[in-house]
């Protein structure tokens, strides 16, 4: 499959994908998990099966297309690829969106977050800020094609930094896989934990996408990695391209009773009015 070559891709969808006005596509390559399966909150979830690489003519071309803009928008850095597998530092996008008062929304699991701690730190000052940690447990998920994207350490690590630097930040709980890291009590204690960083969201998504290349492709993962698994995913859900766990309504019904007691946002509308109506009362001070 050949992703799309545009620099930014319209959001049609804005209440549903965090309030972004456009993504912006500044990579070749893709993430590796999107050649198995997809969630609900991958926007353009296709794989070309290439590792992520520097597309610099994308970038330039995504720069002459922020000076364009009448208006404030907010950029979403998506994971197909996460950004930061082909940058070590986007010192650049943040100084450009700076400079065009444009906003941003980052979603990545990347160490390399940490090298721009400062200048996000600053960018947040002034312009709509919301970085996004993808997580789908705190143990190893035990399938080989998630690992470098779900590491729990990693994540800890990231929030930590984000929280002592006053940035807002949050995790989306995905994918939740049937048999894998769907365990009700096993996910209430992730939450508990995810609580305790002091996240200003969490937004969990309950089912798995595939189209029939993934579909084969996971089968075959299954088969490699969890055999015990393959024969009872045939049976309960054979070639259907979206499953949700058998525990989701558990799943769910935990998830909005633990969320409840805390001041997390946890709806798309809460989590929208996180960063872009603070934008708007902050320019309004300004004039």
């Amino acid at each position: 499959m050949i992703l799309n070559a545009d620099s930014l891709i319209r959001n049609r969808h804005k209440d549903k994908f965090f309030g972004i006005d456009y993504y912006a596509n500044i990579c070749f390559g893709s993430n590796p998990m999107l050649k198995y399966l997809s969630t609900p909150l991958d926007f353009f979830p296709l794989s070309n099966e290439k590792p992520p690489m520097v597309a610099k003519q994308r970038e330039e071309a995504l720069f002459k297309r922020m000076e364009q803009f009448d208006e404030q928008k907010i950029i979403g850095l998506y994971d197909n690829p996460d950004v930061y597998q082909c940058h070590e530092s986007i010192a650049n996008i943040i100084e450009k969106a700076s400079e065009c008062h444009h906003g941003l929304f980052i979603i990545t699991s990347s160490l390399n977050l940490l090298h721009d701690i400062e200048q996000l730190r600053a960018f947040n000052q002034h312009q709509p800020l919301l970085i996004a940690l993808p997580i789908g447990g705190m143990k190893d998920l035990k399938i080989s094609a998630l690992c470098d994207y779900h590491r729990y350490k990693q994540i800890e690590t990231l929030s930590k930094a984000l929280l002592k630097h006053h940035i807002s930040f949050g995790y989306i709980i995905k994918p939740v896989i049937p048999y894998v890291n769907d365990d009700v009590d096993q996910f209430k204690t992730f939450l508990a934990r995810l609580i305790s960083h002091q996240p200003s969201f969490i937004y969990p998504t309950f089912s798995i996408t595939f189209d029939s290349k993934k579909l084969n492709h996971f089968y075959e993962l299954i088969d490699h990695e969890l055999p015990e698994l393959k024969s009872r995913y045939f049976d309960e859900y054979g070639y259907k391209k979206s499953w949700m766990s058998p525990n989701a309504s558990q799943l769910k019904r935990t998830f909005i009773f633990e969320i409840k007691k805390t001041k997390i946002a946890y709806s798309m509308k809460q989590i929208i009015d996180l960063y872009k109506t603070s934008s708007n009362l902050k320019q309004m001070a300004l004039f």
